[in-house]
Parts: structure tokens; sequence; C-alpha cells
């Protein structure tokens, strides 16, 4: 069996947290940490407060290093690599870096990059990742429960992308522009990472157009395990997704790597803890089957009406040129007389990583009308 544990807790309040992370840890059967060198990490998506649910709460991450030192660990470290904003900067603007400093753990930049292999992989056989995430004795993923516009739903597993250093990730994103492709590609990277452990922050989630600009939704609970895809099957099946159209949800069960049957959740009764109101994002079946069927120049007519694509407001566009840096097919521009920039729709590969750290809510994502 696989434990998932699933544990109540109705703040963020650091005591609560505390008793809360102890029994979700023993529930879900953690790892011993004792001796070892234990790397935390969060999600930090942007330079956004605790309150806008965008990233692991701070005192998540406190818990959490209380938890492993009390457990023996050697080192504590804590690191992340946001998309293309300056990791110091977020982690000192989410409240991570001071609870870093506050609880004399050490906190690393994912800027040096080594090989990961990746033997079991089905579409990438090596990582670029960072070096601390490589070496490290335990890996710990701290996500945050935010629905998530290309894989519908972001936990654990999708969390554990932000070991690939900065810009890079923009690379896999033009390689694997396909839901499918992508979620096998996220599949690959639990393989080749082989976290320890993740502890999700379900206190408030995020539901509407996660994982940046959605809106926060009181969950109350902490979800614990030592998988990362049975903990995202759980998390996903408890807002009301059906599992299987998480991408990389279903690459993982069609490969074998996830048995949904043998998940046994410890704590509350999920049953008793779904929300059916949540607002996730809605699910698309098409793209997969045209582009299976038909020619790729059709395939392409009909994703480009069939799929939602980014639009910019020059009202709300704040020019941070973030969008463009990290654009990997290179569909955005700046021109005179417009703060927002300009989208090449022909070269947009709709991987919404524009929409996904854009800091100012300036891009939605629409269907272009037949």
């Amino acid at each position: 069996m696989i434990p998932v544990s699933l544990v109540p807790c109705e703040s963020y309040d650091p005591g609560a947290l505390a008793e809360a992370a102890v029994r979700a840890f023993d529930l879900a059967e953690g790892p011993d940490p004792a001796g070892k060198t234990v790397l935390l990490k969060p999600n930090l998506l942007n330079a956004s407060p605790p309150d806008k649910a965008v990233t692991t709460h701070p005192e998540v991450l406190r818990a959490a290093i209380r938890l492993f030192r009390d457990r023996g660990a050697a080192r504590v470290l804590v690191g992340e690599s946001p998309g293309w904003q300056n990791a110091a900067l977020v982690a000192a603007k989410t409240g991570i870096r001071a609870v870093v400093e506050e609880e004399d753990a050490e906190w690393t930049d994912f800027t040096d990059p080594v090989v990961l292999e990746a033997p079991k992989g089905r579409v990438v056989k090596r990582f670029e990742a960072a070096r601390a995430a490589v070496e490290a004795d335990i890996l710990v993923s701290l996500p945050k429960l935010k629905t998530h516009k290309l894989m519908y739903f972001t936990g654990a597993a999708k969390n554990l992308f932000g070991i690939v250093p900065g810009l890079g990730k923009s690379l896999y994103h033009l390689r694997f522009p396909e839901r499918r492709e992508f979620g096998a590609m996220i599949t690959d990277l639990v393989l080749a990472a082989k976290p320890a452990f993740a502890l999700m922050d379900g206190v408030v989630g995020m539901e509407g157009p996660g994982p940046g600009n959605g809106t926060p939704r009181f969950l109350g609970w902490l979800i614990a395990s030592r998988d990362c895809l049975a903990l995202d099957w759980t998390a996903s099946d408890l807002v009301g997704y059906d599992p299987e159209d998480v991408p990389y949800l279903k690459d993982a069960r069609d490969r074998g790597i996830l048995s949904p049957g043998d998940i046994e959740v410890r704590g509350l009764d999920p049953k008793g803890e779904r929300v059916p109101d949540f607002k996730r994002i809605h699910v698309l079946h098409d793209t997969d089957f045209f582009r299976a069927r038909l020619p790729g120049f059709i395939h392409r007519i009909t994703r480009n009406l069939a799929v939602e694509r980014p639009t910019f407001s020059d009202r709300r566009c704040v020019a941070c040129a973030g969008c463009v840096k990290i654009c990997p097919a290179k569909a955005l521009s700046f021109r005179e007389g417009k703060k927002a920039p300009v989208i090449d729709y022909s070269v947009c590969i709709r991987c919404y990583c524009c929409h996904e750290i854009c800091p100012a809510d300036a891009i939605k994502l629409i269907r272009r009308p037949w």
C-alpha cells in the first residue's frame, strides 16, 4: 500500500501547523532524516505575498524545517528557481527567506546546474537540474494545492519542475508543447529526481485560473506522502478532478508507475472532504485526438481555433517584460504605442508560461470564436 495522509489544519498558526505536520509525516510513514542532508523545495512561482495563495505559505516551510530537524537531519536546505524573477527577491517577498533565517536553515539558489540522468525516462533521458537537488540525501517537495492552465492541476510532482534552473524550464515547454508530452516529461523528472517525501500546503489552495492568477480557497488540509504522484492523485480527486485528466497522472498510471488501487488515505475520510464546487480548469480532450489523425497544418489550424490563447490587457499590464523573457517560442514583443506585448499567434505554442508568471493579472486565456 502507498500511504497518503490527509490531516486537518484550520489555519497557518505555527503551533497548529507543527502538530498537523508531525501527524501527516507519521501517518505517511515519512523517511528517516537522521544524519542526512534534507532539501526542502517550496513552490515560489513569483514574488507574491502569502495571502494570494500563489506560493507555499512560509509557516508550512517553518513546520517542515522544524520537523526534519527534530527528526535528526544534519542539514536542512531550502531552495527554488522561479521562472524568471530573481530567486532571492521572490524568497524575500513571499516571507520564505525570513523563515529560513529565523530557523537557521540554509537558503540555496538553484544556479549551479548539473546533469540529472533519467534512465527510465520516456521522453527525456537527462535533465539539467540544480546541484543541491541532485546531491541532497532527501529531496522534499513542499507544493501549494493549485489549478494549472496547462496541466489542470499542480501539486507535488509539478513542483519539482522548479529544480530546473531559471529560464531553462522554457526549453522544455518548447520541446513538449502538447499537454500529453509535457505531462510525460514531468513523470520522467519525478523518476529521475527521486523525491523522498512531499508535504502539500492545502490549508488555503488556489482555484480558478491558476497557478498565478486564481483565487484563494480555504480547504483546511495538510497532505503528505512518500510518493508525489500518489499524493497528487489524491489531492486532485479531492477538488473534483478525474485524476486521469491530469496529464502527468494519466501518463504515470499508463506506464504502471502509479497504481491508484494501492493508495491508502489515512487521517480524514476523503469521501467527506471532497469539494464539488471547486473552480477547476476546463479539461480539453481534443488536441491529442486531432494531432494523431489530422495532417500537421490542419491540426495547427484546428488547435488555434479550439484551444484558449493568451490575450493581453494594455490597461492592466505593468510592462515588467517577464512574459517576453520567459516565452519559449519567442512569440511576444513590444511595439511602439502599446504598453502590453504583442503576440504572434502563428508562433505561440499555448504553453501559458506568460499567463503563469504575470504579476498583474494582465493576461486572459480566451478561446477564439469560430
